[in-house]
C-alpha cells in the first residue's frame, strides 16, 4: 500500500523526467532563473542540471523552470572546517539534509607586539566578523555572522545552487541565526505557495507562447550571422595582411637582385681591362708569381725516428701521399702560357 507522500513523490519524479527543456536563448524569460526560490531540501535534492549549461556554467531545474538562487531556513546538524571553506549541514524536517558551504574568511595579520602574541595566535584560526569585508556579498565574500552560528541554531540561508561529487550543495551568499518562529512560518507558506498546482510558478511547467520562441529563433539566426559575418571579416583581413607581406617580401627581393646584377656588372667591367692587359703582356705571370728561396747547404739534423713494431702480426702504416704543388692561375687557356715545367 502506498502512502500519499511516496504517491507524489512519484508523480513528481517523473514529471521532472519528462518536462522538456526549453532553447537556451529564451531562459532570460524565465520567472525562476533571477529569483530567491523557496525550497526544501528534498526539492533540492531532486534538481539535475540536464546536461545543460547557462552562461557557461550548469543550470538546475525543477521540471522545466532553470533555478539558480535558493532561500532555505533548516537547523545546523554539524559544522565541517576545511582549508579555508567551512561546511554547515542543514536538516529542515523534510526527509533530506543539504550541505551548504561557506568560504572562510582569511586570518588576520600577526600582531607585532609581544603582549598580544598568544591572544593572537589562539583566536587567529577562528573567523571574526571584524574582518575586511566587501559592501556587496557573494560566494567569494559571504555576509555570516561566524560567532553566533554554531551547531543546534535555526539559521537562514541565502545561496547559490551547486554541485559537488553529483551531489546537490549550496554555495553561501547570505546566512544568519532565525530570530522567531513566525520567520519560519512564514518560509513554508511561501514553499507552499511556490509550489501550488493553480497559482505557484513551479506548480505546473514552464510554457512559452510560439510569438516569443519565433522571436527568439530571429535573434538566434541574427546572432549566428553576426558571427559568421565576424569571422569572415576576420578571415578577409588575415588574406589581406598576407598580400602585403607578400608584397613587401617581394619588393625587398627584388630590390636585392637588382643590386647583386649591378655589383655584377661593376666586377666584370673591372675585370675585362685586367684580363685584355694579360693578353697584351703574357709576362706579368712572371712578376706575379714569387721566386723560389735558394736552396740552403745546410743540411738539417737527423730526424730520431721511434722504433718500429717488430712484430709479424702488425703490418707498417702506409705514409702518406704527397700532395703536388699546383699555381692557381685562372685562365680561360693555359696552352698560350708557359706553365715552368708543373
Amino acid at each position: 500500500m502506498t502512502t500519499p507522500s511516496s504517491t507524489s513523490t512519484s508523480t513528481s519524479t517523473s514529471a521532472l523526467e519528462l518536462a522538456p527543456l526549453l532553447p537556451l536563448n529564451l531562459y532570460h524569460l524565465s520567472p525562476t532563473i533571477h529569483k530567491w526560490c523557496a525550497l526544501r531540501c528534498a526539492d533540492i535534492a531532486t534538481l539535475n542540471t540536464r546536461g545543460v549549461y547557462y552562461e557557461n556554467k550548469p543550470i538546475h531545474h525543477y521540471l522545466n523552470h532553470p533555478i539558480r538562487y535558493i532561500k532555505l531556513i533548516g537547523l545546523v546538524v554539524s559544522t565541517d572546517d576545511f582549508a579555508r571553506r567551512r561546511v554547515y549541514t542543514i536538516d529542515d524536517s523534510s526527509g533530506v539534509c543539504i550541505e551548504c558551504v561557506a568560504l572562510l574568511p582569511p586570518p588576520p595579520p600577526a600582531n607585532p607586539s609581544s603582549s598580544t602574541t598568544s591572544t593572537s595566535t589562539s583566536t587567529s584560526n577562528l573567523p571574526t566578523t571584524q574582518s575586511l569585508t566587501p559592501s556587496e556579498p557573494s560566494i567569494t565574500h559571504p555576509q555570516i555572522a561566524w560567532d553566533s552560528i554554531s551547531e543546534c541554531k535555526i539559521v537562514r540561508i541565502l545561496g547559490v545552487m551547486g554541485t559537488y561529487m553529483s551531489m546537490p550543495q549550496l554555495q553561501i551568499v547570505k546566512m544568519g541565526v532565525v530570530g522567531s518562529t513566525d520567520v519560519e512560518r512564514k518560509w513554508w507558506d511561501e514553499c507552499a505557495g511556490l509550489k501550488d498546482p493553480s497559482s505557484g510558478i513551479l506548480g505546473r511547467e514552464w510554457v512559452v507562447s510560439q510569438e516569443e520562441i519565433e522571436r527568439g529563433k530571429r535573434r538566434e539566426r541574427r546572432r549566428k550571422a553576426r558571427e559568421v559575418e565576424r569571422e569572415k571579416r576576420g578571415e578577409r583581413e588575415g588574406q589581406r595582411k598576407k598580400k602585403v607581406d607578400e608584397r613587401e617580401g617581394n619588393r625587398l627581393k627584388e630590390g636585392t637582385g637588382r643590386k647583386e646584377n649591378t655589383d655584377r656588372v661593376k666586377d666584370e667591367g673591372e675585370k675585362q681591362p685586367q684580363e685584355r692587359k694579360r693578353k697584351d703582356n703574357s709576362h706579368h705571370l712572371v712578376s706575379s708569381i714569387p721566386a723560389q728561396p735558394p736552396k740552403s747547404t745546410h743540411k738539417p739534423p737527423p730526424l730520431h725516428h721511434p722504433p718500429r713494431e717488430t712484430s709479424p702480426n702488425k703490418t707498417n702504416p702506409k705514409p702518406p701521399a704527397i700532395k703536388r704543388r699546383t699555381l692557381p692561375i685562372a685562365l680561360p687557356d693555359l696552352s698560350k702560357y708557359d706553365t715552368f715545367g708543373l
